[in-house]
């Protein structure tokens, strides 16, 4: 019978296996996330937009609400602004992190 120190070893080094069998992460940020299973984009610093049927636009990452008008909302996120024309443009709901536009919407546009 192994005693529990010997599982707990195997254990660990099935854990360092996998990280390392895995490509090469480079950081500890990046080994972290992979570990718990983490989505890139709630670690890293990235945004993610999701458009749905051209009436709702859902923004996770955001930084700031520069300009809010009813056809026309601007966005800055960590590496680009993010330009919304449309029609009763509405925030419907605001986080930290998301942000949650509804409305008809003819373009979204990158700007840098």
């Amino acid at each position: 019978m192994k005693s529990n120190k010997t599982k707990n070893k195997k254990w660990y080094k099935e854990i360092l296996k996998s990280l390392n069998s895995k490509k090469s992460i480079s950081n500890v940020k990046d080994k972290f996330s992979y570990f718990l299973e983490l989505p890139q984009e709630v670690v890293s610093k990235s945004t993610k937009i999701t458009v749905i049927n051209n009436d709702s636009v859902l923004i996770e990452g955001y930084k700031q609400i520069i300009d809010y008008y009813d056809d026309y909302i601007k966005i800055k996120t960590n590496n680009s602004d993010i330009v919304i024309d449309g029609k009763e443009l509405d925030i419907k709901e605001i986080t930290d992190y998301d942000l949650v536009i509804e409305g008809t919407i003819y373009s979204l546009n990158y700007q840098k």
